[in-house]
């Protein structure tokens, strides 16, 4: 017999079975399909998702599946094709695809005939489409870089994350303000959904005074430009070297100070002060002269004395 494929799906899909599993055939052959049926969660629109179906002989003579039958234009089949013949014990593959054209559920059916005694069996197949989201969301919207003294830099990070269920395609990061520029994130840079990234914004004033900018994250999500202000304020340098630092306050209860620590390589931390009670230090133990880079991170500690895990680390650069 030959092969009756609806909306044009070649190959048999051997889906599930509305006999049971180890029913006897009036040749002994027996048809398995494990899963049974098949239903695919969210699948956005224009995407397709594959779910595949176990075929097994479980009698004692030669199984032949001569014909499937697929209804359901947004579903396919394939992995096999008809006359399909099993050997006692032996096991086929076979794929379905489900790619939704529209929000919404829809269903279909797999009628599959075959030497079996239960035939034909009738296989049913549910999804649910889901209109494309394109989100692009910044962990910070405001930057605050304190005092920083003239010829150094201070550099704070901002996570950028798709929380969308489609890829969100960057295409531009533009700066704006006296002494601020941005790293770590260009155009064309793609996140898949929960996919994040790391965006580097740095401070380097060049003269004394408050200055105030932003970041502005351009790309095809609907919320874009993904826009981070930005202030700090340049100190003339009185010959020694000092970096200052300053933070969002922690918004949890029971926090009674912040633990501020300090590295020359990312991730190497050493404590350098105890409980500050604000949300700004400026550490004077910097050395000049020397071009280093120094790495900060800063913890909440309750009154109990445990502390939060790492604030986003931020880097100065002392000449």
């Amino acid at each position: 017999m030959g092969i009756v494929v609806q909306v044009g799906c070649a190959g048999l899909t051997a889906s599930p079975a509305s006999s049971p599993p180890g029913s006897p055939s009036g040749g002994g052959a027996t048809m398995s399909l494990n899963p049974p049926s098949i239903t695919f969660p969210s699948v956005v629109v224009g995407n397709a998702d594959t779910q595949a179906i176990i075929v097994t002989n479980t009698g004692t003579d030669t199984l032949t599946v001569t014909q499937d039958t697929l209804t359901g234009a947004q579903f396919s089949i394939s992995g096999v094709t008809v006359p399909l013949n099993l050997s006692p014990g032996s096991k086929a593959t076979v794929t379905v695809s489900f790619s939704p054209t529209s929000p919404g559920s829809a269903s279909g059916n797999i009628s599959i005939l075959s030497n079996a005694s239960s035939t034909p069996v009738s296989i049913s197949l549910s999804g649910t489409g889901v209109a494309a989201t394109h989100l692009l969301d910044a962990n910070h919207t405001n930057l605050t870089f304190g005092n920083v003294n003239d010829g150094t830099s201070t550099t704070l990070s901002v996570t950028l994350t798709n929380s969308g269920n489609s890829n969100v395609t960057i295409s531009g990061v533009t700066p704006s303000g006296e002494g601020f520029s941005a790293s770590g994130v260009n155009a064309g840079t793609t996140l898949t959904p929960n996919q994040a990234a790391t965006l580097n914004v740095r401070f380097a004033p060049t003269a004394p005074g408050g200055v105030s900018g932003s970041v502005n994250v351009a790309s095809n999500a609907t919320n874009s430009p993904a826009s981070i202000t930005m202030s700090g304020t340049g100190v003339q340098s009185s010959g020694a070297a000092s970096v200052g630092l300053s933070w969002t306050p922690s918004t949890s209860s029971g926090v009674v100070g912040y633990n501020v620590y300090r590295g020359t390589s990312p991730g190497s931390y050493s404590r350098i002060m105890t409980l500050v009670a604000g949300n700004t230090y400026t550490d004077s133990s910097v050395q000049s002269g020397q071009d280093i880079t120094y790495d900060y991170v800063v913890t909440a500690v309750n009154s109990g004395g445990v502390e939060s895990t790492d604030s986003n680390p931020a880097t100065a650069t002392v000449p």
